[in-house]
């Protein structure tokens, strides 16, 4: 039986991620650096995350401090690769359109069957159809915004579109890079709270470095010290334990869903805002591309399914 509490979790995790393009937005209008947005977001995630895993309850339960050595290096990894997934998104938010951002570094399902089929060396044989039609209908998706010019959602004011690409196609490898490498570890897998606390003590040791060529950094802080708590608690902390809920309880298709979340709340939170529209070419577009995601999880789950 499914429970109402794990779907609100899933439902709260996809909303609370699509908050993301909207702080950085928000907050690089205000002068703040990719640099600095991700040593604050990082900064704040640990400053919240200690306290509750010093709590008993929490450490019995999760099991974060005793972690074997095999599990330490796999977290460690999967760590080291999340302040790059992180870098990169902000980066791709702040330099492209803000849906073409999110669709971009959530477009990681299309990468990560493209990239099976590079490193098989071989093309896809006829029970692959679907996925196929997926990354066709994905890849067109984005090529189609890439090209559109709306005057309802473009790019902030200086932003340089190549950074922004590279930044989207790094954070959308990263995380195919990340999910073999859990998948391949199994039992040596780390809990997702133990991750995000190594990420966020990694980003923390970082900030000196992070903020080498900050001005006036601290009253920029005190102007928004309001925005950057929600972008480190709402739009990290928060989804990231509400997605392993969820996960714990319901199967690995409806999971899988959130990312498709992801952008349609990045939408819906653009327009409410930011008063971001869409022209009717970068809506078939954007649907597109969430369609192709789909079709290449759906595929994905099915053949994970076969395999066990």
């Amino acid at each position: 039986m499914i429970r109402p509490s794990a779907i609100f979790a899933l439902l709260t995790a996809g909303l609370c991620w699509g908050t993301t393009g909207i702080y950085v937005r928000v907050l690089g209008e205000r002068g703040f650096s990719s640099f600095e947005l991700l040593a604050i977001r990082l900064l704040v995630v640990f400053i919240i995350l200690v306290p509750i895993i010093l709590l008993p309850k929490i450490r019995r339960l999760s099991s974060i401090v005793r972690l074997s050595v095999a599990q330490r290096n796999v977290a460690l990894r999967v760590s080291l690769l999340m302040l790059f997934y992180y870098l990169g998104a902000i980066l791709a938010i702040q330099h492209l359109p803000l849906i073409l951002a999110v669709l971009l570094f959530g477009s990681s399902p299309l990468i990560a069957w493209s990239l099976e089929l590079f490193m098989a060396q071989r093309l896809p044989d006829n029970s692959e159809c679907v996925q196929s039609v997926g990354v066709l209908l994905g890849t067109l998706g984005l090529l189609g915004l890439g090209y559109s010019q709306h005057a309802g959602s473009m790019a902030p004011a200086g932003a340089m579109p190549l950074v922004g690409y590279a930044g989207g196609i790094t954070a959308a490898m990263v995380t195919v890079i990340n999910a073999r490498i859990l998948r391949r570890a199994g039992v040596a897998a780390p809990p997702s709270i133990s991750i995000s606390l190594i990420t966020s003590i990694l980003g923390s040791v970082l900030v000196p470095l992070l903020f080498i060529d900050s001005v006036g950094l601290v009253d920029r802080i005190q102007e928004s010290w309001f925005a950057l708590l929600g972008f480190g608690a709402i739009a990290t902390l928060i989804p990231g334990f509400a997605i392993v809920y969820a996960g714990s309880r319901l199967p690995a298709t409806a999971t899988s869903t959130v990312s498709i979340q992801l952008q349609v709340w990045t939408v819906i939170l653009g327009w409410l805002i930011l008063n971001e529209t869409l022209s009717y070419s970068q809506i078939i577009a954007a649907i597109s591309v969430m369609l192709g995601t789909a079709l290449c999880l759906r595929t994905s789950q099915e053949k994970s399914r076969r395999a066990l």
